[in-house]
């Protein structure tokens, strides 16, 4: 008799929890964008261009996930590590955990499969 938790699902979950993160963190990332619409205020800081890319690349990792698994999970987990211990503040250990949770379903769905 199969389990419930098979990898295929384990994989569904991944990605429909990337879906969701996608949507919920590309609408924070539009958001920091605001930093860029003011050219009165001249440039934003170093800093910010380095959130704003590792943002962006915790985004694509969650895109990119969809094709090729292995570096998906990989960006995800560069961008998670890179963005919210800067910017998450006293939640950051919370934001990190959420964002992460299609890379541990996938994780889940390789060791149902041996790898």
């Amino acid at each position: 008799m199969e389990t419930f938790f098979t990898s295929h699902r384990f994989r569904w979950f991944a990605r429909l929890f990337a879906i969701a993160e996608f949507l919920l963190w590309g609408a924070f990332f539009i958001e920091h964008l605001a930093w860029f619409t003011n050219p009165e205020a001249g440039a934003p800081p170093v800093q910010i261009w380095l959130q704003q890319l590792a943002h962006l690349i915790l985004l694509m990792g969650y895109l990119v996930m969809w094709k090729w698994e292995r570096t998906g999970a990989g960006l995800i987990l560069f961008g998670t590590v890179t963005f919210f211990p800067f910017v998450g503040g006293p939640d950051a250990w919370w934001f990190s955990l959420m964002a992460v949770t299609p890379v541990i379903f996938l994780f889940l769905a390789w060791r149902k499969e041996g790898i």
